[in-house]
């Protein structure tokens, strides 16, 4: 019995065994799995309140491993059909020696597939935070061991409702693995690996720790596009990131609980952003794009909230900026802060990060910018290439200095160059500025407008220091200290195409110029080979006063603050040198034109200073060195009509040189001689005295022109007149007038000026010898008495005065009229021949003394001897009133009668010859030359004896009246 007992012991034993291994295996392989569904499907429905799917669960209780298929906890809602969470697979290898290592010990854990579905929603509430289980303190974490976790074909979708344009992102495959995995202090090594469908990958290695938390590894991202990075942050960037990659290399240290908090030490060996593309918000175009940016050994230290960058590299930049009509920059919008979000709360003004950035040096190589400035007309564009820009020791503290260093070509010609410190903060600098042979054109946009000219070519080149201040410091906001040049300027006038305005160079010395309050102080400006061209139209108008007097617009944005005083401007020395001023006259026909060469000297004090007067010095030459010019005085250069002093002398000009004037306004040619004048400008207030002191020398009149505009004035004789001795005619013009007269100008007047001399001379030629020579005006007209050739005794003298100015009047000639007056001279020198028979005859008493009686017997007495017969007066009829008469009365009156008719018998036959008058005429034409040429002074072929004129009666005296031609 007790064997059979003892036997059925040991036949059960194995039968029991194999029950309980049964018994075993069925609650392990059936039981257990159908326990673990129900558990996480009541967990998940009654905790989270979402609805779990299971897919088939298998666990082995011999191995202790798990595997579950298909899992998925879903939205509760039902508003998406994608799970929130998901696993194709898992598979957990529980290891027995748990029980003795005192720990929950896997050998694997693989998670195939899984998936999640991350919403931020619009109130910023994360969908997955609701798997979480209500928080509640279970004390320490429980032991856990893994040696090998694996993560594979893992796929994450996010998205962030809370943004505007609802970013989503996907990352898959997601591949993870952690190696020998503790709660306890022994460290653990992991990969970490994912992509996106863009394309962009991550991945991450280290080694990771929980007590103490710690993990240090190192990590990469490629190809991130700038796009994700902007759809998720696009509530903080200033600007759109529309285009381009990141790349990130670095490494790690991270310590999660320490005496010093928690720490962590980041260096990035690599950080680059290719082809990123910027852009403000709301645009269509990129703004700037950077092929290639770099941080150079980047470090981030959290515990002392501090990064420190070594360098930034950008090369081959592109940017095109520009400013807008109303003067804005659109960097500015490229710049601005984001909109906040509608659930952000915004952060204090007085908020500081507490970090420290700090870059060692900002490079930028190979950069390509384009400036337009669309506020002025034309628009002026620049580009910046290459463009390199340097910036040493940058910083958070936008306060502090930097250095700053930029190199660039402008518009493919100007090297440009800057360098100082620059005040990010306050935008005060102070910089070495340098430009180099920048084309005018360029500046077309900030120059001042005048429609009828052209820029044809110029250039503009400056160095020196520009300082800008901040806001409320004291001086200027903007000061320039330097030196610039313009050289090749060359200005046309658009209707034709000539020059109007050009210079070889113009160097500008010590120019100090201040901007709030303005002004400029220029030590000296030197020009080269200046030209200018001053032209009549053919319509008389002078292109000078036509083309400056009054510019359009200049094209600046206009700008809304008040207008601004005169900016005080100082020169103090403009230095010609080898200039040229150019005149021609297109009114007259044939066409004028002459020039000045070689214009040298300066113009000291130049100031807008209403006290300044500036020093004139200048000397030049027309046409050659032979005829000089100088210009000397002072005047106030912004108040000329305040006060002028000018002097202006033009020396030994060939006189032919102006024949297209004498051509039509004298009616001859000039063919030779020579010019030299004098002229003095005085304003004072507005006031004008002007004195033209003209020399011609040796004037020679040339062929006759048919002009319509000659003057109607004997020109040769009035050139004969003005004449001296040596050929030279010396004239002094003076002109008076004021500058508010709108009818004054100082040209007509000085024309009206010339013509009045021009006619008093002639009108009066013997007057303006009496002004030269004292009783020449007296000698025009010689007095005889009837019958007689006797000058008078003053006539003498007044044509010694004569002679002596003809003999200083070479070319003038003197005409005397030789001829006698009938009626007048023949009956004088009857009269004459009557009273010498009476004297031959022993009678030389006068007859008109003799009484009536008396005077018939002398003339009966000279008749009887004369004509041979006795006389035979007709018998006298007596007088209406001679009945009244007495006897003695009636006898005289006889007699008288008698007398009367014997006087003009004889007188009849004493009548002068014509032989006799011609004689006359010729004496006292003699007496007249005699009396000119006794002197010697005179050149008797300049006396001419003429026929032409007659003598005519005045006062009782025969008057000859002299000619001059």
């Amino acid at each position: 019995m007790a064997f059979w007992t003892k036997s059925r012991w040991f036949l059960w034993a194995p039968v029991a065994a194999l029950a309980l291994v049964g018994l075993y295996a069925a609650l392990g392989f059936w039981a257990l799995p159908r326990v673990l569904r129900s558990q996480a499907t009541d967990y998940v429905s009654q905790v989270l309140h979402k609805p779990l799917t299971l897919g088939e669960i298998r666990f082995n209780p011999f191995t202790f491993q798990l595997d579950v298929a298909d899992i998925a906890v879903g939205d509760a809602a039902g508003k998406d059909s994608r799970p929130l969470v998901a696993l194709r697979r898992l598979h957990a290898d529980f290891q027995v020696s748990s029980l003795w290592r005192r720990a929950y010990v896997f050998r694997e854990i693989i998670l195939d597939g899984p998936y999640a579905h991350a919403l931020i929603r619009p109130d910023g509430s994360l969908n997955l935070a609701e798997l979480s289980p209500p928080s509640k303190d279970d004390g320490p974490l429980p032991s856990l061991q893994i040696w090998s976790l694996t993560v594979t074909g893992g796929k994450v979708d996010f998205a962030d409702w809370s943004r505007r344009v609802k970013p989503e992102k996907t990352l898959s495959p997601i591949d993870f693995t952690l190696r020998n995995f503790s709660t306890t202090d022994t460290g653990s090594t992991f990969t970490f690996g994912a992509r996106t469908t863009q394309g962009e990958r991550f991945g991450w290695s280290g080694n990771l720790s929980l007590q103490p938390l710690a993990s240090s590894g190192a990590f990469r991202i490629s190809a991130l596009q700038a796009r994700s990075v902007y759809a998720f942050l696009e509530d903080s960037l200033p600007m759109q990131l529309s285009d381009g990659t990141l790349e990130l290399a670095g490494r790690y240290d991270f310590t999660g609980a320490g005496p010093e908090g928690v720490q962590l030490e980041i260096t990035l060996a690599e950080a680059r952003a290719n082809q990123l593309a910027l852009r403000a918000r709301g645009v269509e175009q990129d703004w700037v794009v950077l092929p290639s940016a770099a941080l150079d050994n980047t470090r981030l230290s959290l515990g002392r909230h501090a990064v420190q960058i070594d360098a930034i590299r950008i090369d081959g930049m592109k940017a095109q900026l520009w400013r807008e009509a109303d003067g804005h920059l659109n960097l500015e919008r490229l710049l601005a802060s984001p909109p906040p979000a509608a659930n952000a709360t915004p952060a204090p003004a007085n908020a500081d990060s507490g970090w420290t950035v700090n870059v060692g040096r900002f490079a930028l190589e190979g950069g390509d910018a384009v400036f337009d400035d669309r506020a002025v007309r034309p628009a002026a564009r620049f580009q910046l290439a290459p463009l390199a820009v340097t910036v040493k020791d940058a910083s958070l503290d936008l306060a502090r200095p930097l250095p700053v260093e930029v190199r660039a070509t402008l518009n493919k010609t100007t090297p440009v160059e800057l360098q100082g410190t620059l005040v990010p903060d306050t935008l005060a600098a102070d910089l070495q500025v340098k430009l180099g042979a920048l084309p005018l054109q360029s500046l077309l946009g900030y120059l001042p407008r005048y429609p009828a000219l052209t820029l044809k070519s110029g250039r503009v080149e400056a160095a020196g220091k520009l300082v800008m201040q901040p806001t409320g410091a004291p001086g200027p906001d903007l000061s320039f200290k330097g030196d610039g040049a313009v050289t090749g300027l060359n200005i046309v006038e658009r209707a034709d195409g000539r020059d109007f305005l050009s210079w070889e160079r113009v160097q500008i010395s010590g120019i100090d110029y201040s901007a709030a309050p303005d002004a400029l102080t220029i030590r000296e400006i030197r020009a080269d080979k200046a030209s200018a061209r001053v032209l009549v139209s053919q319509d008389g108008s002078v292109n000078l006063v036509s083309i400056l007097s009054a510019p359009s617009e200049t094209p600046v944005a206009k700008s809304s603050t008040p207008a601004q005083a005169e900016m005080p401007l100082r020169i103090g020395q403009l230095t010609l040198r080898d200039a040229t001023v150019a005149f021609a006259d297109y009114s007259i026909d044939p066409n004028f034109s002459a020039r000045i060469d070689k214009l040298s000297g300066r113009v000291r004090g130049l100031s807008t200073a209403t006290d300044s007067v500036a020093d004139i010095d200048l000397k030049g030459q027309v046409i050659n060195q032979y005829s000089p010019v100088t210009i000397t005085g002072g005047t106030r250069p912004f108040a000329f009509d305040k006060h002028t002093d000018i002097a202006v002398a033009f020396r030994n000009i060939d006189l032919p040189l102006f024949n297209p004037y004498s051509g039509r306004f004298a009616g001859y040619s000039i063919a030779k001689g020579k010019l030299t004048t004098e002229l003095h400008y005085r304003i004072d207030d507005r006031k004008l005295q002007a004195s033209h002191h003209v020399i011609l020398d040796q004037l020679e009149w040339g062929a006759a022109t048919d002009s319509k505009d000659k003057v109607s004035l004997p020109v040769r004789l009035a050139t004969s007149l003005l004449k001296d001795r040596h050929g030279v005619i010396d004239l002094d013009l003076p002109v008076t007038g004021t500058l508010d007269d709108p009818k004054f100008r100082i040209g007509p007047v000085i024309w009206q000026v010339i013509k009045n001399v021009l006619t008093k001379v002639v009108m009066a030629p013997f007057s303006f010898l009496g002004s030269l020579f004292a009783g020449a005006e007296d000698a025009q007209f010689v007095d005889f008495a009837p019958g007689s050739s006797v000058l008078p005794e003053a006539a003498g003298a007044h044509l010694a005065s004569l002679a002596e100015g003809l003999a200083d009047r070479p070319t003038l000639r003197l005409d005397i009229p030789a001829g006698t007056v009938a009626g007048t001279d023949d009956a004088a020198l009857a009269q004459q021949r009557l009273q010498a028979a009476l004297a031959g005859e022993g009678d030389a008493v006068a007859l008109d003394t003799l009484p009536a009686d008396d005077q018939v017997k002398l003339l009966s007495k000279l008749y009887r001897q004369v004509l041979g017969h006795k006389p035979e007066p007709p018998d006298a009829e007596p007088s209406t009133d001679a009945a009244d008469a007495t006897r003695k009365e009636r006898h005289q009156a006889r007699d008288q009668a008698e007398a009367a008719w014997l006087q003009a018998a004889l007188l009849a036959h004493y009548a002068p010859a014509p032989a006799d008058l011609q004689s006359l005429g010729r004496a006292r034409a003699d007496a007249i030359q005699d009396a000119l040429l006794a002197g010697g002074k005179l050149d008797p072929a300049r006396v001419f004896i003429t026929t032409n004129k007659a003598p005519v009666v005045q006062a009782g005296a025969v008057r000859l009246e002299l000619g001059l031609e």
